[in-house]
């Protein structure tokens, strides 16, 4: 099992992911790997049969191979330098779509951790993101906007099959955390109410049983601002949640929990299952 940080080349966006997956890669005692995913160049350029089509794809290609390189040294440098002394920690740059080596990374780490920005569409990462998340249904971390090393693990719970895949595929990070909140909007329930597995309860006896000390919060109002509001207040290292319980379409056009966590602007580190 490892931790793995997920490298964009960009030095402001990578750096803070760095340091909360290490601060995870120490706390839970496995390997930290670096890893920046780049397609291969050819593969992102068009020929035809003209000569001088060819050979502008020649030039083009070069271009990119140039200005991969400066990426990659990019990342390794910055990541060689947040990691002095941790001898743990690896780098390595994959010649691979991202979305591709980010699930193959996600299939047995401990967290695959994006930075924040990588859940809005306009990052370099999104892509990745969304297909681990989305389409194979591995868990994801989020950094959070500050780094967080101390306090629970706040939990959404409200019985799906989301939440429950997000505590059960988190569980090693609750359990690192030590103490989890369970938080839940009983308006938020519909027809879950009626469920044992909706209880706080429930969820509490399955984390005490699995050596996790348990506190329950209830809330009203929005999911997410809800949320939020229960993880300022407790300090909170982290949110757990399950991630689009409705769907997409549905919280793009109306707004929803999932939403309005990737969208804020001061929130702890999401622990996301979908």
């Amino acid at each position: 099992m490892s931790v793995t940080a997920m490298l964009t080349g960009s030095e402001q966006l990578d750096e803070l992911a760095v340091k909360q997956a290490l601060s995870l890669s120490t706390r839970l005692q496995v390997p930290l790997l670096g890893l920046c995913a780049l397609p291969d160049p050819s593969s992102a350029l068009l020929y035809t049969t003209s000569p001088y089509m060819i050979g502008v794809g020649g030039t083009a290609m070069d271009s990119v191979r140039n200005a991969q390189d400066e990426v990659i040294s990019g990342a390794r440098e910055m990541f060689e330098r947040v990691t002095a002394g941790a001898g743990s920690a690896r780098f390595e740059h994959r010649t691979d779509l991202t979305e591709r080596a980010a699930v193959d990374a996600a299939a047995l780490s401990d967290a695959v951790v994006f930075p924040r920005p990588a859940g809005t569409s306009s990052h370099p990462l999104a892509r990745a993101f969304e297909h681990v998340m989305m389409d194979a249904r591995l868990p994801v971390y989020l950094t959070g906007t500050a780094p967080a090393e101390s306090g629970p693990a706040l939990i959404a719970w409200d019985g799906s099959p989301q939440a429950a895949r997000a505590v059960r595929m988190q569980e090693r990070l609750v359990r690192m955390a030590g103490t989890a909140v369970i938080a839940q909007n009983p308006d938020d329930l519909g027809e879950r109410s009626e469920r044992a597995s909706s209880s706080v309860d429930a969820l509490a006896d399955w984390l005490k049983h699995r050596g996790v000390s348990v506190e329950t919060a209830s809330f009203t109002g929005e999911v997410a601002e809800g949320l939020l509001q229960l993880a300022a207040d407790r300090q909170a290292q982290m949110i757990v949640a399950g991630a689009y319980g409705h769907s997409r379409a549905g919280e793009f056009l109306f707004g929803g929990a999932t939403r309005g966590l990737l969208r804020s602007d001061e929130a702890p580190a999401l622990a996301l299952v979908h």
